[in-house]
């Protein structure tokens, strides 16, 4: 008999440090014990007792999932911006390689306890969330900031855009988020800064990289046709032709991909 799986409704968080794996072996066992002492004193500040939540920690950070009845306003409206406090006066008394930062992902969605952790849709949502390269650009794009949150669009719906405990949807930005096969719309908020009136540029060097495929992908490759049509310059044929003194023939499937493995330097 298959086993029934048992799913609740639940709202969930991932929070991931920035720059975690950069740190030597000492480093990241300092930065595992800050972290933990940072997410303590921002649900105290929140005056919410961070015991009853269900963590599962991920060496450079945690996924979490609120108890039921847990007031999702709340969560949005206050334990980030709490989070960006404790962070800035760590970080304030902490050497510059000390220093932590975070991305936050914020989803609800049915949530079932499995063999190895929890499974469901909404736990692969958040984890998409948090790793979505708008959200690492936002962070990137405010270095004063230390922490910088992305909510679905249904949190986006239901909680944000109501204005509930004083959010201010206007703060928050619409990005489209992509990581592997996972494609949908999110929203982006950095606590004390207005995304909106700020351009969050991927970093220079990612940047450049996209560029030069964008480039590659528009430039012709010389001897490249479809079916027996060969196209060179201003010049058509119709079924392999043969150029210079040692020729050689173009328009053959044969040659195309010859030529290609040597644009690629196969």
């Amino acid at each position: 008999m298959a086993s029934v799986v048992q799913s609740q409704r639940r709202l969930i968080m991932f929070v991931d440090m920035e720059s975690y794996s950069r740190n030597d072996d000492v480093g990241q066992f300092h930065a595992q014990k800050n972290f933990r002492k940072i997410m303590r004193e921002a649900a105290d500040l929140c005056g919410l007792d961070r015991s009853g939540w269900t963590v599962q920690a991920t060496g450079d950070g945690e996924f979490a999932i609120f108890p039921p009845g847990t007031s999702e306003p709340r969560i949005v409206a206050e334990l980030v911006p709490a989070m960006e406090r404790v962070l800035r006066d760590h970080n304030r008394q902490a050497s510059d390689h000390a220093r932590i930062r975070m991305r936050v992902a914020m989803h609800q969605g049915l949530v079932a306890l499995a063999e190895n952790g929890f499974a469901g849709k909404a736990v692969v949502t958040a984890a998409r969330l948090v790793n979505a390269e708008p959200l690492r650009d936002a962070l990137g794009s405010f270095p004063d900031a230390a922490v910088a949150l992305i909510v679905s669009d249904t949190i986006h719906r239901d909680v944000v855009s109501q204005s509930y405990s004083g959010i201010r949807p206007d703060r928050f930005r619409r990005v489209r988020v992509e990581v592997k096969s996972f494609v949908d719309e999110a929203w982006i908020f950095v606590p004390d800064e207005n995304v909106n009136c700020t351009p969050m540029d991927p970093p220079a060097d990612r940047r450049s990289g996209a560029r030069r495929r964008a480039e590659k992908a528009k430039q012709p490759s010389a001897g490249r046709t479809s079916g027996s049509r060969f196209d060179f310059g201003t010049v058509t044929n119709n079924g392999p032709t043969v150029y210079g003194d040692n020729g050689r023939a173009y328009g053959s499937h044969a040659a195309w991909r010859e030529e290609e493995d040597e644009e690629d330097g196969s």
